[in-house]
């Protein structure tokens, strides 16, 4: 509501405007025009999916999410957990991290140093990577899936949950260690206190602005810059095996593979200015969901782990979304 009634209309009324009459007196070079406010701009439409279609969605999450760290309730929550968890090679534990992966991966592999195995850290590291979207992810496929059909959406958390039972259960008996058993402090109930759950989350949405916006307005500057020499084309034609012929795809969609790269959500993003047949939608989506951790969950991989892990991890992913974008759209089209 928050995005559909006063960010959408304030950007595209009062926001864009202001830029386009800031910058076309200038009359800078035609490929520096077209990069900032052109049909990928990033005064176009960087501050629509950054500002209007990913950040009150962050907002709502830390709001939720502080509030149950806050109050206690998470640590319960480990405990309910612990017999389940225990089936993928993992302590009650472990599910704290992996909740925190719906809000950011990196804060969540961060917090795997906590746990008392490797085994574990491990196997939370997997699934944040594979099947956990990010808040800003999961904002970008409200958004792009909201316009077709609520079944859309609920297919797609249903897909995601599978995997991430399928993931589970494979790394948990692949990758080597044992189980500490869980040692876990319950505290009271506590009615957060109102300065400590501001602050904490006015850091985490400063952090979130500041961190990850900027990686976001560099992949669309670089799909305008792809897109305004022409090397868009020359990529799609590349991957057109892959984008037409397995997944269904048109070559305009070779976009949110490179995007993807950067950011997860950035992956998500161009689908929306595609018109696509639900089909494809739910094929794109699919694919962004499960596809290569962005660029700073693979740094953060590396340095927590070594490269050799971040490697298999992002190529494990890569080639888990290509396969299952390629079964939705096989299937989808023996059905349609």
């Amino acid at each position: 509501v928050l995005s559909e009634l006063i960010l959408l209309p304030f950007i595209k009324n009062v926001l864009v405007p202001f830029f386009r009459r800031l910058i076309l007196p200038y009359r800078l070079p035609k490929i520096l025009n077209n990069i900032l406010i052109g049909e990928y701009g990033i005064f176009s439409i960087g501050f629509e999916w950054v500002l209007g279609l990913i950040l009150p969605y962050v907002t709502l999450f830390y709001v939720v999410f502080s509030f149950l760290e806050d109050c206690g309730f998470l640590p319960r929550l480990a405990v309910l957990f612990d017999g389940i968890m225990k089936k993928f090679g993992a302590s009650g534990t472990s599910l704290i991290p992996l909740l925190m992966g719906y809000g950011c991966a990196v804060p969540a592999v961060l917090a795997t140093r906590g746990l008392p195995s490797k085994k574990e850290r491990i196997i939370v590291t997997c699934l944040v990577s594979f099947a956990v979207p990010c808040i800003s992810q999961t904002g970008a496929l409200v958004t792009l899936l909201s316009s077709y059909s609520v079944f859309m959406f609920l297919g797609l958390i249903v897909l995601a949950f599978l995997v991430l039972l399928l993931v589970g259960t494979i790394a948990g008996k692949i990758v080597a260690g044992h189980v500490e058993p869980m040692v876990l402090e319950i505290p009271n109930f506590l009615i957060p206190e109102k300065k400590a759950y501001f602050k904490k989350l006015k850091i985490r949405l400063k952090s979130f602005i500041f961190e990850a916006e900027g990686p976001m307005f560099l992949a669309i500057f670089l799909a305008a810059f792809l897109k305004e020499t022409g090397l868009l084309e020359f990529i799609a034609s590349l991957f057109d095996v892959v984008l037409s012929k397995f997944l269904g795809l048109p070559k305009e969609a070779v976009i949110f593979l490179i995007l993807g790269i950067i950011r997860r959500e950035m992956a998500v993003a161009p689908l929306i200015s595609l018109n696509l047949t639900p089909l494809q939608v739910f094929v794109g989506a699919a694919v962004s969901l499960f596809y290569l951790p962005c660029l700073s969950v693979f740094g953060v991989i590396t340095k927590e782990f070594n490269l050799k892990t971040a490697i298999l991890i992002g190529l494990s992913t890569f080639v888990c979304a290509i396969l299952i974008g390629g079964a939705i759209n096989f299937i989808g089209h023996l059905i349609l």
